[in-house]
């Protein structure tokens, strides 16, 4: 009858062990071990690839948003809408004459209005852009919120407001109506100077309309979508679902 005993150590005695991993490593042999770590690496990696693309990629989901907006601060200036805009100026002139006493030819005297002329522009035609002002030095705030589907980045930017330094006033005479009412002096002299006074205040009246609150709140609840997308251009191809809330300071959440 055959026994089977243990390793035998120097003294004879078997050998106690608390690894039995290392009996069957002995039997399977090196390779098939090897090749057993390597596939449990591959899964695991696969399986933070999944669940967590923002950290395989480098960029998790707040850093890649902080990423996105500082590429965006590196404007001075976001171009969010453009805007046609018509306006009707009106303008006026007095016709004024110096009277003198007869005995005192020179000196100031005294100035009289004998008339006025009237000038009324309508202008259309006329562009304006807004745009969200940037601080490339200031930091811009950011709040993520929500779990889930409900998961949501909110950040707040100056609101939105009128580029003065790239008004278009209408130029072309042929698409403007102007109308003169001149006084009696002034059809013998004939000053253009009320009708120039009004084509000359065409601008402030575009500045004045664009800049009017019912026109500034349309353009408020448009320019959010449209920074929105431009911050979503800005993310890594995985973060480009999330929900992204524009809010502009001195407004309550939006959210």
């Amino acid at each position: 009858m055959l026994e089977t005993h243990g390793q035998q150590g120097p003294n004879g005695k078997a050998l106690a062990t608390n690894r039995p991993w290392l009996a069957v490593a002995g039997c399977l042999g090196g390779g098939v071990v090897a090749g057993i770590v390597c596939a449990i690496i591959v899964i695991a990696v696969i399986v933070f690839f999944v669940f967590f693309p923002g950290y395989f990629s480098g960029k998790p989901g707040p850093t890649a948003f902080i990423a996105a907006l500082g590429e965006l601060r590196k404007a001075p200036a976001l171009r969010v809408a453009t805007r046609e805009i018509a306006v009707r100026v009106d303008a006026s002139v007095p016709t004024e004459v110096t009277v003198r006493a007869w005995l005192v030819p020179i000196g100031p005297g005294w100035t009289l209005e004998t008339g006025r002329t009237k000038a009324e522009v309508y202008a259309p035609g006329n562009t304006v852009q807004y745009i969200v002002p940037l601080d490339p030095k200031s930091d811009i705030p950011v709040r993520f919120s929500g779990a889930g589907d409900d998961r949501a980045w909110t950040v707040t930017l100056p609101p939105p407001r009128v580029d003065e330094t790239l008004v278009e006033v209408q130029s072309d005479p042929r698409k403007m109506r102007i109308a003169i009412d001149r006084d009696w002096v002034d059809h013998v002299v004939g000053d253009d100077a009320a009708k120039n006074a009004a084509l000359a205040a065409i601008r402030a009246a575009v500045v004045q309309q664009a800049s009017s609150e019912t026109a500034l709140f349309e353009v408020r609840e448009k320019a959010r979508a449209v920074v929105a997308d431009m911050i979503r251009a800005l993310l890594p191809e995985q973060f480009r679902d999330r929900k992204i809330v524009v809010q502009w300071s001195g407004e309550a959440d939006s959210d």
